[in-house]
């Protein structure tokens, strides 16, 4: 089913998943495979950068090293053996959170507007855009780059036909160069987990940006 490249981000997550998937028909002329997809995720979530920033989220919310502590001994006949007796408490301390949460609010701290002009009315204007939810999803980019390292944000026109941002977790965020695709052309995934069904089966929502529309899977 066609759809124009006004869609945006925030749109597509609040649609139902019944209304799943549709494809764009617009574009770079071609699209990605399934298999190319399947491969440019796979390749991405082993990628040294990927790993990095899993681990740094991991920090920022308290699934430290020390969860994974083990205790061993070595009894009379000189084996090692684990030790499940003695006192292996696992306290995480939450110190890489709370240094994450005061460097992000710091660089978002005092009264003053984030762009600034010296025309009143334009002002007014700036304000609109760069407002209380502009800084709610600034607080959220910075919060994810400095946890993670890096992070996204992505510039959308709302339902009023204004632009908007939305900050866009960059561990579900690839960027695909023309020279690693079949069709030559950039593109890029991003993907979220919908739901967890019966079993633990993880269904996955993607999006593939081109220059000009998104695929949905």
């Amino acid at each position: 089913k066609q759809k124009n490249s006004s869609v945006t981000l925030s749109e597509f997550t609040d649609r139902p998943s019944t209304r799943l998937p549709r494809v764009s028909l617009k574009g770079c002329g071609k699209m990605l495979k399934i298999e190319e997809i399947t491969q440019l995720m796979e390749a991405d979530a082993s990628s040294e950068k990927k790993l990095f920033a899993r681990k740094g989220l991991k920090y920022y919310e308290g699934e430290h090293d020390i969860l994974n502590t083990r205790l061993y001994y070595y009894d009379s006949d000189g084996q090692i053996q684990e030790d499940h007796f003695r006192s292996n408490i696992k306290i995480s301390h939450p110190f890489f959170t709370e240094l994450v949460d005061q460097e992000a609010q710091y660089m978002l701290s005092g009264d003053e507007s984030l762009i600034c002009s010296d025309i009143p009315e334009l002002q007014t204007r700036l304000d609109e855009y760069f407002g209380d939810d502009f800084k709610s999803e600034l607080l959220e980019l910075l919060t994810g780059t400095v946890a993670k390292g890096f992070e996204y944000m992505n510039a959308y026109t709302n339902t009023e036909g204004r632009t908007a941002f939305k900050c866009a977790d960059s561990i579900g965020v690839i960027e695909v160069r023309a020279k690693d695709t079949d069709d030559g052309c950039e593109y890029v995934i991003f993907w979220y987990i919908d739901r967890i069904d019966k079993g633990h089966k993880t269904i996955k929502r993607i999006q593939v940006w081109d220059k000009e529309s998104i695929y949905f899977y």
